[in-house]
């Protein structure tokens, strides 16, 4: 996930809710489902670390994470509207 593809997903309407690790993954989908949300994920590349964790021993454990967003349906941002 590079800064520039989360500058993309939020400007189509996407909120970035927080990073999981992916063994809980399909558990927080659906559950965000469940609530109504259209969701969807992405992995965490080495872009998404700061500085500070480039030196960090167990950066590379971070890799078993992804990035979940969430965004309210198209279809009810349209009825809102009305």
């Amino acid at each position: 996930m590079s800064v520039h593809r989360d500058i993309e997903l939020m400007a189509a309407g996407w909120d970035r809710r927080f990073e999981a690790d992916v063994s809980r993954v399909d558990e927080l989908v659906e559950m965000y489902t469940q609530l109504g949300y259209e969701v969807t994920t992405s992995e965490i590349v080495p872009d998404d670390f700061g500085a500070d964790c480039a030196g960090c021993a167990i950066a590379a454990s971070c890799k078993r994470y992804v990035v979940i967003y969430t965004r309210t349906p198209l279809a009810e941002v349209g009825e809102g509207a009305k």
